[in-house]
């Protein structure tokens, strides 16, 4: 994960992909799964990824953050800070160095007790990412209801979506690298949603081209291996012992995306 601010970037923390913890996952919640609903595998899934990303994330400088995005689509239910909190006692990882992706079906659940978590949520400094903007469906409605109430703090946006197929052209008759109408829609929606006052952290920029896109409009924090390959929580301590003791440089690159 990485930031920029005022054209200067620097590496500010890491995050966390579900799609590569799964090794990390003890086995034995697999065998338990075939006996459970969906939505129980997914909030077991859930605590252990946020047990062991935390475990490791206790190790870092304090100046790093964590983000973790959360495969349950009902979270944060109104259970959700309890095993929050009882995974931060056991793990000693300050939850103000956190930051929360979750599903747009979660943060649009409308019970009281769900509002009243993520407020609690971002009170103690945890800040609120909602998930795949520009990948799944979307709606500003709800970013802008959630973004007036004080519930969110920005988006996740996929820039891999703005890849153009190998069905697009360009009036030079060359097939383009990024989509034309996309880089198109996706400038303006992303506008709407800064219009809001919401941070946008792009995740899949993988080109040089992507990577041109999210700068330009305005996306304060990025991944993708245009920026840097994923690394293993070994490589990422690697790095961050590297990195005390003497000047950091501020630069963009990309921190691991697996345990």
């Amino acid at each position: 994960m990485t930031g920029s601010r005022g054209g200067m970037e620097k590496l500010i923390g890491a995050q966390v992909d579900m799609s590569q913890l799964w090794l990390a996952i003890p086995r034995r919640t697999v065998r338990r799964s075939r006996r459970k609903s969906l939505d129980q595998q997914q909030r077991e899934f859930d605590l252990e990824l946020l047990q062991a990303a935390c475990a490791q994330a206790a190790t870092w400088p304090d100046d790093m953050r964590l983000m973790v995005s959360l495969e349950d689509d009902q979270a944060p239910d109104v259970a959700f800070n309890k095993r929050l909190n009882d995974v931060l006692e056991q793990t000693g990882f300050p939850v103000s160095r956190l930051d929360l992706v979750f599903q747009e079906s979660g943060i649009g659940q409308t019970e009281r007790e769900v509002c009243y978590t993520l407020a609690s949520l971002r009170d103690r400094g945890v800040q609120i990412f909602t998930n795949g903007f520009g990948a799944a469906t979307s709606s500003l409605t709800l970013l802008r209801e959630r973004a007036i109430s004080g519930l969110l703090d920005g988006v996740q946006f996929d820039a891999s979506i703005l890849s153009a197929s190998s069905l697009s052209w360009s009036s030079t008759g060359t097939v383009p690298e990024l989509d034309e109408g996309a880089v198109s829609f996706f400038r303006a929606a992303l506008d709407a949603v800064k219009a809001l006052g919401l941070h946008i952290r792009a995740t899949g920029v993988d080109t040089q081209a992507q990577l041109d896109f999210v700068q330009k409009a305005g996306c304060v924090e990025a991944s993708g291996m245009a920026l840097s390959p994923a690394e293993t929580t070994a490589q990422i301590t690697e790095r961050f012992v590297g990195m005390e003791g003497r000047g950091r440089r501020r630069r963009l690159s990309r921190t691991a995306e697996g345990l």
